[in-house]
C-alpha cells in the first residue's frame, strides 16, 4: 500500500495550533508582566524625580519641595529616568512614547495644609520627644483672652472717667462764672451807691456777659451728661458681648464698678436739676440788669441836660439814682450749691500723660537704651500671601485632611516657628529680622511689625495687671486713697469711685510698660502676678508721668518675650500663619536663588506615562501565517502619584 502523508500533515497542523496557543498564553502573561514592569518603572522614576527636592529648603527649614521652573521640566526629568528602564534587555521591551503631568499639588495649595503636614512630620519624628501640656496651654489661652477683653472694657470705662471729669470741669467753669457774676454785681451796686454811672455801666456789661455764658455752659453740661449716659449704655452692651471670655469672679468685680458709674450718673441727675434751673434765672436777671442799665442811661441824660441848661438850684442826683437802685436791688445772685469734684489737676494731668505717651510714643518708652530698630522692608508683591489674598474671595476653601488638627498639633507647629524663625530678642541675619512678629501681624516693614507686637503685648499685660489690681484689696485701697485726694474732701463723692477705677487702669498700664520693657531687654514676666512680683508703686507711676522714663522690673521668673509671641501665635488662624511663613521662606531663599517661588515647589506630583510595547511570542514569523500579521507594537499606560 502506498503511504499518503496525511497523518504527518495533520500532526504538523496540531503542533502549530498547540504552539500558537502556548505562545498566545505566554504573550498574554508577558503583557501582564510588562504592565507591572511599567508600573514599577514609573513609580521608581517618579521616586527619582521627587528625590531631587530643593536642597536649601530642606537644609534651612526641613521641608521637602520639588522646585521647578515649568511643568515641562518635571516631565522631562521623569522621561529621562524612565528611559533607563526601557533600555534594559529583558522580556518587557518598551519605548517611552509620551509623558503628561496630570496634576501638581504645591506647598502653597490647600490653605497651607501640605506645608503643615511636613512641619508636623518633622516635629513628631525629627526632634520632639515629649507631649505638650495642653491643659496649661488652654489655661493660658483663656487668661490671654480674658486679659484682652478686660483691657478693652477698662479702656472704655477709662474714657467714661474722662467724660465725667469733663462734666466736672464744665461745672467748675460754671461755678467760676457765677463767682464772677457775684463780684460784678457787687461792683455795680457799689457804683450805684456812689452815683458813678460810668462804673455802673462797665460792671453791668461784664455782669451781662457772665449771665449770657451761664445758659451756654448749662447746655454744654447737659450735652456731655447725655453723651456720658449713651456711652455707658454702649460700654455695657459691648461688655455683655465679651462676658464669654471673662471669668465669673471677674464679672462680679466689673459689675460692682459699673454700679459706681450708675451711682455717679444718678446723683449727677439730681445736680442737673439745679444746674438747668440756672438758665431761666440767668435770662431773668439779664433782663433786670439791662433794665437797670437803661434806667441808668436815662439818669445820666437828665444830669447832662440839667448841667447844660444852667438851671438855678441843685439837682438831687441821689434821688435820680434811687430809681436805678430800686430796679437793681431786685437782682438775685445765681448760686450753685451742689458739690463739685476735681481739685487735684496736677495728678490728673500726670496720669493722662502716661496714657498719651503709651498711645503716641510707645516704642520710645519701652525699647532698651541704644537699640537700633530694623527698617527692612519685604517686597510689595509676588509673595505667597499676596496671591492667596488676591484669589481668596473666589476660592472654595478645601477641607483639611492634613496639617494642624487639635491643640497638640498646634503646639508642635508653634514650636517649629520658634525653632526656625527669630524675633526682636533673637535676631537672625537676612531680611525681616523680626520674623515671629511678621507671622503675627504681616506688615511688610520690620519696624511696624515690632510696634504692633509691642502694642499687642502691652494690651495683654495691661489686662492681666488690671485683673491683678482688681483682685488685690490693698491696691484698690491705695487707688481709692489717691482718688479721694484728687477729688478733694468736699468734692462730689460718687466721682471718687470712677476716679479710682481710672487710676487703677493707668496703674495697670504703667506696670505693663515696665513689663514690656523688661521683656524687650531679655527678661521674664510671669503671666499671673502677685504682690511679690509687682514692680510699680503709685508714686513710681507718677514718676513715669513726670519724666516719661520707664524703669526695668524684676526679670528672674516667668515667660520671656518669645514665649508671649508664641501665645499670640496660638490665637492666630493657622492658615494665615502658613502663608506668612511662606513669604519669609521665599524671601530668604530668593537671596541665594533669585527667582525662587514657593508656588513652584511641588508637594505632590500626579503623572501619566504612555509607552509603546513590543510583542515577543506573537511576533514569530512562523505564527504570522496562522494568527495574521497584526501589529508588532501596542500602546499602554499607567498613572503614578507621589507626595512627600
Amino acid at each position: 500500500m502506498k503511504a499518503g502523508g496525511q497523518i504527518t500533515v495533520f500532526i504538523s497542523l496540531i503542533l502549530v495550533c498547540i504552539l500558537a496557543l502556548i505562545c498566545g498564553l505566554l504573550e498574554s502573561a508577558r503583557m501582564a508582566g510588562a504592565r507591572y514592569y511599567l508600573q514599577i518603572s514609573a513609580v521608581s522614576s517618579l521616586d527619582s524625580v521627587m528625590s531631587q527636592y530643593y536642597r536649601p529648603l530642606w537644609d534651612q527649614y526641613r521641608i521637602f519641595g520639588l522646585a521647578y521652573s515649568e511643568e515641562a521640566a518635571i516631565e522631562n526629568e521623569f522621561m529621562r529616568f524612565l528611559q533607563y528602564y526601557s533600555e534594559t534587555d529583558n522580556w518587557y521591551p518598551m519605548e517611552p512614547e509620551r509623558v503628561s503631568l496630570k496634576d501638581t499639588v504645591h506647598l502653597t495649595d490647600g490653605n497651607g495644609q501640605y506645608l503643615e503636614a511636613e512641619i508636623l512630620d518633622f516635629m513628631r519624628y525629627g526632634i520632639w520627644t515629649q507631649g505638650p501640656d495642653t491643659d496649661l496651654i488652654l489655661e493660658t489661652e483663656a487668661a490671654v483672652r480674658e486679659a484682652k477683653s478686660v483691657n478693652e472694657v477698662s479702656k472704655q470705662m477709662e474714657g467714661q472717667s474722662k467724660a465725667a471729669w469733663e462734666i466736672e470741669r464744665i461745672l467748675e467753669e460754671l461755678q467760676e462764672t457765677l463767682k464772677q457774676q457775684e463780684n460784678f454785681c457787687r461792683e455795680a451796686g457799689e457804683a450805684l451807691n456812689s452815683g458813678d454811672g460810668q462804673e455802673f455801666w462797665k460792671a453791668s456789661e461784664k455782669l451781662v456777659g457772665c449771665l449770657e455764658r451761664v445758659p451756654k455752659l448749662v447746655e454744654e453740661y447737659g450735652e456731655k451728661a447725655d453723651r456720658l449716659g449713651r456711652q455707658m449704655e454702649e460700654v455695657k452692651t459691648d461688655y455683655e458681648k465679651r462676658q464669654g471670655d471673662i471669668s465669673g469672679n471677674m464679672q462680679e468685680i466689673i459689675d460692682r464698678e459699673f454700679q459706681r458709674y450708675d451711682t455717679y450718673t444718678e446723683e449727677d441727675g439730681e445736680r442737673r436739676m439745679e444746674v438747668e434751673s440756672l438758665t431761666e434765672l440767668a435770662y431773668q436777671q439779664k433782663e433786670l440788669v439791662l433794665e437797670a442799665m437803661e434806667a441808668a442811661a436815662e439818669v445820666e441824660i437828665q444830669i447832662r441836660q440839667w448841667e447844660s441848661a444852667e438851671e438855678e438850684g441843685e439837682l438831687d442826683e441821689d434821688a435820680l439814682w434811687d430809681s436805678v437802685r430800686n430796679i437793681f436791688s431786685n437782682y438775685q445772685i445765681l448760686e450753685l450749691t451742689c458739690s463739685l469734684g476735681g481739685e487735684d489737676r496736677e495728678s490728673e494731668g500726670i496720669l493722662n500723660r502716661i496714657r498719651r505717651g503709651a498711645d503716641s510714643a510707645l516704642l520710645e518708652m519701652v525699647l532698651p537704651e541704644n537699640t537700633e530698630v530694623s527698617e527692612v522692608i519685604l517686597p510689595k508683591s509676588g509673595l505667597p500671601s499676596d496671591e492667596r489674598m488676591d484669589g481668596e474671595g473666589d476660592m472654595q476653601r478645601e477641607s483639611r485632611v492634613l496639617g494642624v488638627n487639635g491643640v497638640a498639633d498646634k503646639v508642635l507647629y508653634i514650636e517649629y516657628c520658634e525653632k526656625f524663625f527669630g524675633d526682636f530678642c533673637n535676631k537672625e541675619e537676612g531680611k525681616l529680622q523680626y520674623a515671629l512678629e511678621y507671622l503675627i501681624h504681616g506688615n511688610r516693614i520690620d519696624q511696624r511689625n515690632l510696634a504692633d507686637c509691642v502694642k499687642q503685648l502691652l494690651a495683654v499685660r495691661e489686662g492681666l495687671n488690671f485683673i491683678a489690681i482688681l483682685t488685690d484689696s490693698q491696691k484698690r485701697q491705695e487707688a481709692e486713697g489717691l482718688a479721694a485726694a484728687m477729688v478733694g474732701g468736699t468734692g462730689f463723692l460718687p466721682l471718687i469711685g470712677i476716679t479710682a477705677f481710672f487710676i487703677m487702669g493707668i496703674w495697670a498700664l504703667g506696670e505693663a510698660l515696665v513689663d514690656v520693657k523688661t521683656l524687650l531687654s531679655g527678661g521674664n514676666v510671669p503671666i499671673w502676678k502677685n504682690s511679690s512680683s509687682w514692680n510699680l508703686s503709685l508714686e513710681g507711676l507718677l514718676d513715669i508721668g513726670r519724666n516719661g522714663t520707664v524703669p526695668l522690673g524684676k526679670n528672674d521668673e516667668g515667660v520671656n518675650y518669645t514665649g508671649y509671641l508664641k501665645f499670640f501665635l496660638f490665637l492666630m488662624p493657622v492658615d494665615t500663619v502658613d502663608y506668612r511663613m511662606m513669604d519669609l521662606i521665599q524671601t530668604r531663599l530668593a537671596e541665594d536663588t533669585p527667582g525662587f517661588r514657593m508656588d513652584h515647589c511641588a508637594y505632590q506630583v500626579d503623572i501619566t506615562a504612555e509607552v509603546c510595547g513590543k510583542h515577543v511570542f506573537s511576533s514569530l514569523e512562523l505564527l504570522k501565517s496562522v494568527i495574521g500579521t497584526g501589529r508588532k507594537t501596542y500602546l499602554y499606560s499607567t498613572d503614578v502619584c507621589k507626595a512627600y
